[in-house]
């Protein structure tokens, strides 16, 4: 059996992953839905794979913590998916060495986003190309960014969140007109700090910064906990 598979290939499960993952929730998918988006999320992970020379080779070890040790464990692969919140559907995913940024993996299953879906994202993943990137797909986005990230107030809310711009990098006097994006600050009780959303939803009338919800979604991604959200 090990040997058909061989000669089969991976090119056949390729196409049938293309063909058959795909989000699946109904409007009546608890978890699925915030009002007409359909929820996404992007997330990362790795994956222990058999300890072979191959696969040593292919993929990498995980690394030591101290200087001039040698990798350790079983080899391991990089993996970033699509899924679709509410069902856990992995509608596409990306799959490289251990040593591969996950914002690499990431450029590669964007293309799978489509206007009506809402992207969550931990800030792990925030970068203003690949936010450019995944908003050319016409999907909104809703994620979360760094604390020490400079967000100017161009234009302050109703519902207390505010207008501002995102900036390259490269760009650190801010030359050129940064990209046009809305911020939602909010506590969590029993946590220190204050946490931040970007979203590409510059009107607060569709999705309201007061509704506990919206926090809530990125934070947790994949599933509802309860949680005490406080805006700012």
């Amino acid at each position: 059996m090990w040997k058909a598979r061989s000669r089969l290939g991976v090119a056949p499960l390729r196409q049938l992953f293309a063909r058959v993952c795909r989000p699946v929730a109904t409007p009546d998918t608890q978890g699925a839905f915030y009002r007409d988006w359909r929820l996404t999320a992007i997330d990362g992970t790795t994956f222990d794979l058999p300890d072979t020379k191959a696969n040593v080779e292919a993929f990498g070890r995980p690394p030591r913590s101290g200087r001039d040790e040698q990798d350790v464990g079983y080899p391991q692969l990089r993996m970033v998916g699509l899924v679709e919140c509410g069902t856990h559907a992995v509608f596409d995913a990306a799959i490289g060495a251990l040593r591969t940024g996950e914002q690499a993996l990431a450029r590669r299953v964007l293309v799978s986003l489509r206007p009506g879906m809402l992207l969550l994202a931990d800030r792990g993943f925030y970068g203003v190309d690949l936010w450019c990137t995944a908003a050319a797909t016409g999907a909104d986005l809703l994620w979360r960014v760094r604390k020490d990230l400079v967000l100017p107030v161009v234009e302050q809310l109703p519902d207390g969140s505010y207008l501002t711009e995102i900036f390259d990098r490269s760009d650190i006097h801010h030359t050129r007109r940064g990209v046009p994006v809305r911020a939602v600050e909010y506590t969590i009780a029993g946590h220190e700090g204050v946490y931040r959303l970007i979203t590409t939803i510059l009107d607060p009338d569709k999705a309201p910064a007061a509704e506990r919800e919206l926090p809530v979604l990125a934070l947790v991604g994949l599933c509802y906990v309860p949680r005490l959200i406080i805006l700012r």
